[in-house]
């Protein structure tokens, strides 16, 4: 399984996922200029796109999602929340709940409920040939079946908003910073390495720092937080934040090396 981000953070968020001859977008929040570019260039190009899942209807995760479905008419799933928040988008829509599995030609995707403030949020347990990618950009809070998904998986995406000293001593007007830290906002720096933590599977080869605020967080900073927490670079998985936008990077089942764990005292 290859996994490609096109960005991530409030700028847009949009992820590639390819098994096979299946090809699935998740999110499509990214300029369309720039997914389009970022498709053809990893071999997707027009009508070869399998379907489109939308993780919820906030503009960074669709912004380009009307453009989309004109050159690329395929099927677009989402939780009736979603959709119902999604009218004004004239694509094939089909539903999808939460805990149940779908398969879209070689990989099975399952829904998984989040705490973030949208109509109705997910993320994404994504499964081929034995390999799982967990794959959470915005939440608020974890659930037991957010843990239960990392502890299984070869890369985690999840998201590392923002470092608590930037988020409190900056720009923001304090009733964002209170939705930031609440249950339905962001994940931030420490609750990230926390929950990698406490969760993570010997299987995690790679974890994709998501959703990195451009305000209240830096790449090192939340690269160093997680590090510290699971043990220091040499004895994690390669821990990786995700570019905002402007640059991808890729993840390939094949390549992933496992690393020797040390294990955690409390």
């Amino acid at each position: 399984m290859r996994v490609t981000s096109f960005g991530s953070g409030s700028n847009g968020n949009a992820f590639l996922v390819q098994a096979g001859s299946t090809a699935l977008l998740i999110d499509a929040g990214v300029p369309i200029r720039l997914l389009h570019s970022g498709l053809r260039h990893a071999g997707v190009g027009d009508s070869r796109l399998t379907a489109t899942f939308i993780t919820h209807e906030h503009v960074d995760h669709v912004r380009a999602a009307a453009q989309l479905c004109r050159y690329q008419p395929v099927p677009f799933l989402a939780t009736e929340g979603t959709i119902g928040e999604l009218r004004h988008c004239r694509a094939d829509w089909t539903r999808i709940r939460a805990t149940v599995p779908v398969r879209v030609g070689e990989i099975d995707v399952t829904p998984v409920a989040v705490s973030h403030d949208a109509a109705d949020p997910v993320g994404f347990v994504i499964e081929h040939d034995g390999v799982r990618v967990a794959l959470f950009t915005d939440l608020g809070e974890t659930t037991a079946d957010v843990r239960s998904a990392l502890s299984d998986a070869s890369l985690i995406v999840l998201e590392s908003n923002y470092d608590e000293h930037m988020l409190r001593s900056g720009p923001y007007p304090a009733h964002l910073k209170r939705r930031i830290r609440g249950p339905l906002g962001h994940l931030g720096n420490a609750d990230c390495g926390e929950l990698l933590a406490a969760h993570m599977g010997d299987r995690t080869t790679d974890v994709w720092l998501a959703h990195l605020s451009d305000k209240n967080n830096r790449p090192d900073i939340a690269r160093a937080s997680a590090e510290a927490r699971l043990g220091g670079a040499a004895l994690c998985p390669t821990i990786t934040p995700v570019p905002r936008f402007g640059s991808s990077i890729v993840w390939d089942s094949e390549q992933a090396i496992v690393r020797p764990r040390q294990a955690s005292l409390f």
